[in-house]
């Protein structure tokens, strides 16, 4: 006999509350869906990709629900905003839906990157804002950028946002 996961006993919660919620007519719409089959993997056009952002604090201990993410091309100072959201009770964001360079590039030895780059804001109240730059998304492809959050006391009271550069070289 398994031993049952975090996810099984998730999963047992989530049908006991979907069988009280049938019988008392309680709210169902924000629960997780009964099977993968109803939270199918997003497909995209090719030259689409995705990002999602989940924002923790402690080194991602701790989620930071309600938290602003907000996606932009250009410098810090010269910023273009591209798409913004709010984190849920979980600190991820939704699924922000982004033109990248198509996949045959990713197929050619001509030297151009298949991906496009992006850079992103996260802000909350309390926290020190953290930007990341150069976050590559992939056609077809879900990208996950974990943002940590450093609460301004334990900054030192210092609120300048911290930067980090994800430029990286890809060699696919």
């Amino acid at each position: 006999m398994r031993e049952k996961t975090p996810q099984d006993y998730a999963n047992e919660l989530l049908r006991m509350y979907r069988e009280a919620a049938t019988e008392y007519e309680l709210p169902t719409q924000n629960l997780l869906p009964q099977s993968d089959s109803e939270n199918p993997i997003p497909s995209f056009d090719d030259g689409i990709g995705g990002l999602v952002v989940k924002a923790t604090t402690l080194r991602g201990l701790y989620p930071v629900p309600n938290a602003l993410v907000t996606v932009f091309s250009g410098d810090v100072l010269n910023k273009t905003v591209i798409e913004s959201g709010i984190t849920d009770q979980s600190g991820k964001s939704g699924l922000f839906k982004l033109k990248t360079q198509p996949k045959i590039d990713s197929l050619e030895a001509n030297g151009s990157v298949p991906y496009t780059s992006y850079n992103l804001s996260v802000q909350s109240d309390g926290y020190v804002e953290q930007i990341a730059m150069n976050v590559p998304v992939f056609s077809g492809v879900v990208s996950v950028q974990n943002i940590d959050l450093l609460p301004i006391s334990a900054a030192g009271g210092h609120t300048s946002p911290q930067i980090i550069n994800e430029q990286n070289n890809y060699d696919l």
